[in-house]
């Protein structure tokens, strides 16, 4: 399916790379997508001109699904995996009522008030697996990835310190962020930008609904001095 015929314009991509592409001037090599649920967003990446992905979720339920569309694209691929900081830990992971979209090894806390109609009753014991060790597990070249995109409610931070070495690999961090409390112990934005400067991020865009959470594009500070000497 990977033909350029069978793609839809490029207007129909998915933002994240879009955005890249349209103030970076950059198509990135590979994305690595962390909390890929049904596999959605695949047929819009690759229409985004991505060529190399790989995705990453943990639930039984939606597998099939991701596994069904990731194998229509040739260079990409799927692996069921909770990903998580403390590789081989032991959690309870929340599953949530709404097709497991919600799901978190974190405690639901602010998240119940906002959206009371999504319910957290059945837990899971699972077991963490960090990048570092998965991706090398599975055959994965890092450096072949610089474009990372983390949906895992709330769980973002601790998705990051399992994977700092992958991440020397990464130019731009697609993730979903909020103002905090949406999960107990979860990381809010204003933490975020300190945090991941401190990784050589800086933040390069960010929307927020009016409910507190959106997303947030994390990009490296070289390619923003890139990015000057160019226009310069």
């Amino acid at each position: 399916m990977n033909s350029k015929n069978d793609l839809a314009p490029v207007k129909a991509g998915l933002r994240a790379v879009e955005i890249v592409k349209s103030r970076f001037k950059r198509l990135p090599r590979g994305v690595i997508q962390i909390g890929a649920h049904n596999g959605r967003e695949v047929p819009r990446l690759s229409r985004s001109g991505v060529t190399k992905a790989v995705f990453i979720d943990p639930l039984d339920e939606t597998f099939g699904q991701l596994e069904e569309r990731v194998s229509q694209i040739e260079g990409y691929e799927a692996i069921k995996a909770l990903i998580g900081d403390d590789d081989g830990k032991s959690v309870t992971f929340k599953v949530s009522s709404n097709t497991g979209e919600s799901s978190s090894f974190l405690e639901p806390k602010d998240h119940t008030k906002i959206k009371p109609n999504i319910h957290f009753e059945e837990k899971r014991s699972m077991t963490l697996r960090s990048l570092d060790k998965l991706l090398p597990e599975k055959g994965i070249v890092p450096e072949d990835y610089d474009m990372m995109f983390i949906d895992t409610q709330g769980a973002e931070k601790h998705v990051i310190l399992g994977a700092l070495n992958t991440l020397k690999s990464i130019d731009f961090i697609w993730m979903e962020v909020s103002i905090g409390d949406i999960y107990e112990g979860d990381m809010p934005i204003s933490r975020f930008v300190v945090f991941l400067e401190a990784l050589g991020f800086e933040l390069g865009h960010c929307e927020l609904k009016r409910l507190g959470w959106g997303d947030a594009l994390f990009v490296r500070r070289s390619v923003f001095s890139n990015q000057k000497r160019t226009s310069e």
